[in-house]
């Protein structure tokens, strides 16, 4: 199973690709929306894990974009139901609103444990196969 991870913080990417291969999953990071976007659609995801707020650089200056135009990409532009976890530190109600209106599956607010991230991964498209054959050999074992 493949997750892509979008996140402009390299110790958020670098610790959430960390715990979801350790479980087993497939993880591809990207550090801004636009490269989110490309590898959306080279890695083809099971899920997509998202910062809703990144600033990226336009021409001298640094302008903050939204994970919003990945949800759209997402939803609207490639008519995908791919599950689309939001982490983000943006309280905004009126920015979480919008993001379950547009298709959002869960939305967490930083800082969000891996633990809890972990569960609601599992909760949308399950464990990896590997995992499920150990946990299923475990239980005939007992």
């Amino acid at each position: 199973m493949k997750i892509l991870a979008i996140d402009d913080q390299q110790l958020i990417r670098i610790s959430v690709q960390k715990k979801l291969t350790e479980l087993g999953y497939d993880v591809e990071t990207a550090n801004s929306n636009e490269e989110g976007i490309l590898l959306y659609n080279s890695f083809n995801p099971d899920l997509v894990l998202l910062d809703m707020n990144m600033p990226e650089m336009s021409g001298y200056d640094e302008v903050l974009y939204t994970g919003i135009e990945v949800v759209k990409f997402i939803r609207l532009f490639m008519r995908r139901d791919t599950p689309i976890i939001v982490m983000s530190g943006n309280t905004d109600e009126s920015v979480i609103k919008e993001n379950y209106k547009l298709g959002v599956n869960h939305y967490l607010k930083k800082p969000a444990s891996l633990e809890e991230m972990a569960k609601k991964i599992e909760k949308l498209i399950g464990l990896p196969k590997q995992i499920q054959n150990l946990q299923l050999k475990e239980d005939l074992c007992d």
